[in-house]
């Protein structure tokens, strides 16, 4: 059933940075900006001992929140949200965070929590875009949420679309980005990277977290079509435009690990994880991997070790280290 594919696909609501404006005050931009959800955390609590009413830093702490491996956090960080929403029912802010954070809660729930969340997180979108029309990430949300989900349950290309008109005028290079989205959702590969082509970044840079994105997923499938010199294109394009994004070492990384070149993939990972983001990917499961690849099974266990003590392992990522871990034996 395609509606069980609903949150399970990382771009959806996946919080890895955000270039356009999320919160009005504090520092929750900037750590927004660079992908940095620990420090975010760590902030956002010591701003609610002085200030537990202060809307900004709740949404900063539940988005805080999302990735973590542990679900109990994850639900506290809901119901944090749910409040906000219940105190300011006008607040797009609050709409958009719970959202976001419900996006979660149904990643890690299954199919059941799935169907069940569908509905609200597609009525939370919905009104923070009311509330605020300009809200981009709110509207790049919604927009992902149309397209990943069938007519029947709520979602579809021609809402998706619509979304994409109501924006034309107004925001010309957000609409390419959007137009461009939907050309993947069709597998329409080619007019993808025409629109992603024709953006002009530099007429709003508030887009630059959207187009990182939007590249990352076409880069990725021209790795799943091994079309290597494309996806490396594509993803140096990106390092040029945004060099402290994470996401483009990222994948240049894979791209060099399934070429079989493991060390210059090996280098991609450690560069990675110095740069903004770099708290959203796997980067030490990953890092392992390769080096367990290139034959190097000591530096593999060692990373294997960390990524297992990572706050924000996903538990498969969490479960395939053990799994190698066993298989390379005792030290």
């Amino acid at each position: 059933m395609r509606l069980l594919r609903l949150l399970l696909c990382t771009s959806l609501l996946a919080w890895q940075g955000a270039q356009a404006l999320v919160f009005t005050d504090g520092p929750w931009q900037g750590l927004l900006d660079a992908g940095r959800s620990d420090e975010m955390e760590r902030q956002a609590q010591a701003r609610l001992r002085e200030q537990p009413q202060d809307l900004q830093a709740s949404a900063a702490f539940a988005l805080s929140q999302m990735t973590l491996a542990d679900r109990k956090r994850v639900d506290a960080a809901a119901r944090l949200m749910q409040d906000c929403v219940d105190q300011h029912p006008d607040e797009a802010l609050c709409h958009y965070a719970l959202a976001s954070v419900m996006t979660m809660q149904a990643r890690n729930g299954g199919a059941m929590k799935i169907i069940s969340l569908a509905g609200p997180i597609r009525k939370h979108l919905q009104r923070a875009l009311e509330l605020k029309p300009d809200f981009i990430e709110a509207r790049s949300s919604l927009h992902q949420y149309y397209l990943l989900v069938p007519a029947f349950a709520g979602g579809g290309v021609g809402k998706a679309r619509e979304l994409e008109e109501q924006v034309r005028a107004s925001q010309p290079e957000f609409a390419k980005l959007m137009r461009a989205r939907v050309a993947g959702s069709e597998k329409n590969w080619a007019l993808a990277e025409k629109e992603l082509l024709s953006v002009r970044i530099a007429a709003d840079p508030s887009l630059l977290n959207e187009w990182r994105l939007v590249w990352g997923v076409l880069g990725k499938e021209w790795l799943d079509q091994r079309q290597y010199a494309k996806a490396i294109a594509g993803f140096e394009r990106m390092l040029k435009e945004q060099p402290r994004q994470a996401l483009a070492a990222y994948g240049l990384a894979r791209i060099y690990f399934a070429q079989e070149q493991y060390d210059e993939a090996i280098r991609q990972y450690e560069r990675a994880k110095e740069m903004d983001g770099a708290e959203d990917f796997p980067l030490d499961h990953r890092l392992g991997i390769a080096l367990q690849a290139k034959g190097d099974k000591a530096q593999a266990r060692a990373a294997f070790e960390r990524y297992l003590q990572n706050r924000r392992a996903s538990p498969s990522n969490a479960e395939d280290c053990r799994r190698r871990l066993k298989e390379m034996g005792p030290v």
